[in-house]
This record gives structure tokens, C-alpha cells and sequence, in this order.
């Protein structure tokens, strides 16, 4: 029988289902019918772990912190909290996530091309909030939600580290 978890990040709340057997462990995105089978081993003392996604590895430098953690792959880092699924806070979750104020941070260190909303802009999901380049690569970053721009943090031609503050957006 599976295990129902949400895992919350600054932008999303998901529900994962997670089976356990004596050969293995397997992992689904809830109503996905897709199972991942996963496996996570640490590299001696260290906060790096080796994860098989598959028979596939993925480093990832995992790390403690106050209500969650922090999981970086490669250049890419995001906070995170695990916790057991219950009706009540899948509810009270969902209602967070949809209402407030969201913070928009920088998934990479780069530098900020192009900024293409202000403060008081009316965003819709998936609207382009601006240009980050990176490894000579240009990334849109796009508004997660619905909402009114309550503050853009950086400007163009700005270097940024990866989790900083580029946008506040209330979502509405």
C-alpha cells in the first residue's frame, strides 16, 4: 500500500505517493499512473547523495534547515518541506499556495537580460516576468499564478545568485 506525502516549495504544493517493498522503492506524482522506482545512497559523511532515478544517477547535495531543506542539482537549488499527507492539510496547503504573497527567486546564478513586468503589472499564469542568462543560455522566468506585481527586486544587466529575490507577486 502507498504512502501519500505533500511536498511544499516556495511556488507549489504537490502530493506524492510512495511504495515500499523488499526489493524496492517507487515513487508517483499523485493521479500520474506512471511509477519512478528510486533510490537514495550518501556519499560518506557528506550532504551529497547519489540519487537512481531509474537505474539513472542524479548528484544532489542535500541540506537541513529551519521547517524544511534544501536540495541542490548541479546549479539548481530550492527549498523544500516533506510532510505526511492528511485531508486537512492537503486542504489548508492548497489555499496557501493559491492565495498570497509569492516569492519568485533565481533558479541559477546569472544575469538578468530583460525585465518585463513592474510593480502593479496584472500577470496571468505563464506570463514572462523576465530574462535571466546563464551559461551563455537565455531563460524565461514565467509567473507561476495569477496576480498583481507587488515588487521586482533586480534590474537589467543585474547579476543574481540562485535563490535570490527577483519578484514578489500577490496572487490573487
Amino acid at each position: 500500500m502507498a504512502e501519500k506525502f505533500l511536498v511544499r516549495t516556495d511556488e507549489t504544493i504537490e502530493a506524492y505517493e510512495i511504495e515500499r517493498t523488499s526489493e524496492s522503492v517507487r515513487v508517483r506524482r499523485e493521479g500520474e499512473e506512471h511509477w519512478t522506482e528510486v533510490e537514495l545512497h550518501r556519499v560518506g559523511d557528506s550532504q551529497l547523495y547519489l540519487l537512481m532515478l531509474e537505474h539513472q544517477p542524479v548528484e544532489i547535495y542535500l541540506e537541513r534547515r529551519r521547517g524544511g531543506a534544501r536540495a541542490t542539482i548541479g546549479r539548481h537549488g530550492f527549498d523544500f518541506k516533506v510532510e505526511r499527507w492528511r485531508p486537512q492539510a492537503a486542504k489548508l496547503a492548497a489555499q496557501q499556495v493559491q492565495t498570497g504573497l509569492r516569492r519568485i527567486t533565481a533558479p541559477m546564478t546569472g544575469s538578468i537580460i530583460e525585465v518585463r513586468c513592474k510593480p502593479g503589472d496584472q500577470v496571468a499564469p505563464g506570463d514572462v516576468l523576465l530574462v535571466i542568462e546563464s551559461m551563455k543560455m537565455n531563460n524565461e522566468l514565467r509567473s507561476p499564478a495569477a496576480g498583481v506585481i507587488e515588487q521586482v527586486a533586480v534590474s537589467a544587466g543585474q547579476r543574481v545568485n540562485a535563490g535570490e529575490l527577483l519578484v514578489a507577486l500577490h496572487v490573487s
